[in-house]
């Protein structure tokens, strides 16, 4: 396991793990969330943590990946990115503060359905926005 992103004070990871947390209890099919940094290494995670390093390094990869096809088809920043798989869905979606990019991913089963996911993990990265930025 990568030990958590120290760029980022003891009450910030405290406070995104709450807030990871809160995102999980949303629903029982959230099997992972993790916040991650711009250089894709692990800033909090809720569950999962044997491969949340993992994961955080991958959806970073992803998230600048979804950022560069963005700009290139010219559109504006991405949301999210969507991957539904067979047995669920993987959200990436990056935050709106320039002084620290970072990302949130969450693994969900199928049980769950994609706006309820959505909305969930867009109330949690707001939250996390504003934190980041004050």
């Amino acid at each position: 396991m990568q030990p958590p992103d120290s760029r980022f004070s003891s009450e910030l990871t405290a406070f995104a793990v709450q807030q990871l947390d809160a995102l999980g209890q949303t629903s029982a099919g959230i099997q992972l969330a993790v916040l991650t940094s711009e250089d894709g290494f692990e800033i909090a995670a809720y569950r999962g943590h044997a491969i949340s390093g993992r994961i955080a390094a991958m959806s970073s990869s992803l998230q600048a990946l979804s950022e560069a096809i963005t700009r290139e088809a010219g559109l504006n920043s991405p949301r999210s990115l969507i991957i539904e798989a067979e047995g669920g869905t993987i959200l990436i979606l990056g935050t709106t503060v320039a002084s620290a990019r970072v990302s949130l991913s969450v693994v969900a089963s199928s049980a769950d359905t994609l706006g309820q996911l959505l909305w969930a993990a867009r109330n949690c990265c707001k939250t996390l926005e504003q934190a980041l930025q004050g």
